[in-house]
This record gives C-alpha cells, structure tokens and sequence, in this order.
C-alpha cells in the first residue's frame, strides 16, 4: 500500500486543490490517502510515506503553515534528499524558499531552497495562464498551469533547480521563463488548482514513480480534455 499525505487541506484548498491527491488515490486501489489536519503531527513524521502534497492558501494560513513545519524542517529535508514524492501548488512553493517580504515585514520560511518571495499586496492581482514543459527521463511532457497571487519569487534562477520551462506565460516572476522547482522528487509551481487532473501525463508519471499501475480513472476523457485544452491555451495566449 502507497501512503499519499494530503497537509492541511481545512486550510489549502482554495481553489479545490485536495482535489488532486483524491484523485490520485481514485486512480488506483494500493493507494492509501492520510488527511492531516493542521493541528496534528503529520504522518510523515513518524512514518516513510510515498507522497506528501500541499495545496494554496491565503496569505495568513500561509504564515501558520510555515510555523507548523518549522519543527519537522530537517525531517523533510531528510525525505527530500532521499527521494520521497513532494507536490505543492500556489503559494505552497514559497514555505520552502529563504523568506516572504510584505512591506516592512520579512517572514523567514523553511529555507530549504535558494529564493525569496516578495508580497505586492497594494497592487493588482496577477491572473495568467501558462503552457511549460517538463523534461521527464521518459521524455517530455507538456504542463498546463493557471495562476492568481500577489506575491513572486527571486533568485538566480538561471542556476536553480526549476521544474518548467515555459513556453506560453511567466515563471517564477515576470522577468523569467524558469517555473517551480524540482530536485529528486520534490515538485513544486505557482499553478493553482486540481493540477493533477489538468495534467493527466504528470499524474501517470507520479504514480509511475510509486510504482504502481499508471492507469487514470476516466483516462479517455480526461486525456482529451488535456489535449483540448492544451490546443485552446496555446491559442488564445499565443495571439493575446
């Protein structure tokens, strides 16, 4: 049996999120899904688990999120190194970067990978769409992602461990084409949403990666809203 975690979802599942992971476990019977609230110790402390995902929050959950994990930082570390499965959406990424500005503020987060995150409450919302690739070892795969946030990360991104390259959209700020991170298993972007029934390839290569059966609930249909998808961004963002 696969134990995927699913943090906090009381508190990271703004844009439905949780959804994902449900998903995931939906797809295949050898998965077993832990729902951690965030006033308990998580799973993963006390146990090797499969997979650990955090989903978005607002800006104020986020700061309670990075205070629970601070206690278990050299846990997940330890986990990261050696290979556990990491997934988180949204603001999720900047828990595991040096710091969060907001204005006169510096929020020190986990610190576990070289970048910082700046807050532009004051200013409008950014809300985009982005078409990237994901160079997995079986070949690339294509990756769809949606974004909605005040806030954006820095750092020498030319020199970084980045999941995406993006070919339609932003990464990690308006200045680079460099989205999320990926070092061993741990796989993080801004994108918001079920972003595992956006991207059907990247949930076949996550269950690939547990060893298990690769196989999708509705795979036809969720293959096909993929393609179409991926046909509309491509369209609509080339020609915006």
């Amino acid at each position: 049996m696969k134990v995927v975690e699913n943090l906090f979802p009381e508190l990271c599942n703004i844009y439905g999120e949780s959804y994902s992971v449900e998903y995931l476990s939906r797809c295949n019977g050898d998965i077993k899904l832990v729902q951690t609230n965030h006033k308990d110790v998580p799973a993963f402390v006390t146990e090797d688990v499969d997979m650990v995902y955090l989903g978005c929050s607002s800006e104020r959950k986020q700061e309670q999120i990075i205070e629970i994990l601070k206690p278990y930082k050299a846990r997940i570390k330890e986990l990261i190194d050696k290979g556990t499965i990491f997934l988180a959406t949204g603001n999720a990424i900047e828990v595991f970067g040096k710091s969060i500005k907001d204005e006169d503020r510096v929020i020190e987060a986990l610190g576990l990978f070289e970048f910082d995150s700046v807050r532009y409450m004051e200013a409008e919302r950014h809300n985009s769409q982005y078409v990237g690739s994901f160079k997995a070892d079986n070949g690339p795969i294509t990756m769809l992602g949606h974004r909605s946030q005040f806030s954006f990360a820095y750092g020498d991104f030319e020199n970084f461990p980045h999941w995406l390259d993006i070919e339609i959209g932003i990464g990690m700020n308006k200045e680079t084409k460099r989205e999320g991170i990926h070092y061993n298993n741990f796989f993080a972007t801004y994108s918001l949403g079920p972003c595992l029934i956006m991207n059907p390839l990247f949930a076949k290569y996550l269950l690939r990666l547990m060893d298990i059966d690769d196989s999708l609930l509705f795979e036809n249909e969720i293959m096909e809203a993929y393609e179409y998808r991926k046909h509309e961004l491509r369209e609509n963002l080339a020609n915006s």
